[in-house]
């Protein structure tokens, strides 16, 4: 016992805690390889269309029914695609804990996209803020998500 009253563990469960923490650690790896190849095209491209898609649909009234359709396709697609992979994967990468000191890009990367979609709205309005918008976090989502995976692949 210590000063407190309560006993000190013995080798064999600090042993046995050790493995624990091994097999949690190695099982982190393994899934985090198991995101797909397909993953970060897929994810950029379908981001992208759903958000161009309801920037560009009042521009076209003729095609608006049909577009909005797709843009609501694509956008339902996105969310189902990311579950799907981040819960097979177990990581979510956008909430990936940074240490102190990060890069610049870390936090001035996100912001991208909206600068993005207040040019486009600044020079078309509301179809250029979601176009803009769309098309630049689709490419960041892109990046960010291939950068992951490979950063997952290197470290296994």
């Amino acid at each position: 016992m210590n000063s407190s009253g309560a006993m000190r563990p013995s080798a064999e469960s600090a042993a046995a805690a050790l493995r624990a923490a091994q097999a949690a650690e190695n099982a982190a790896r393994e899934s985090a390889r198991s995101v797909p190849a397909w993953y970060p095209a897929t994810h950029g491209l379908l981001l992208a269309a759903a958000m161009s898609g309801f920037g560009l649909a009042p521009v076209w009234p003729r095609w608006q029914g049909w577009i909005l359709a797709a843009a609501l396709l694509c956008a339902g697609a996105f969310l189902v695609v990311t579950w799907r992979v981040q819960r097979a994967s177990g990581v979510a990468p956008w909430f990936a804990r940074r240490e102190r000191g990060t890069a610049w890009h870390a936090w001035v990367l996100p912001l991208i996209p909206f600068a993005a979609g207040l040019v486009g709205a600044l020079l078309f309005g509301g179809a250029g803020a979601f176009t803009g918008f769309g098309v630049v976090a689709g490419a960041v989502s892109w990046l960010q998500a291939g950068r992951e995976r490979a950063g997952a692949r290197k470290a296994s």
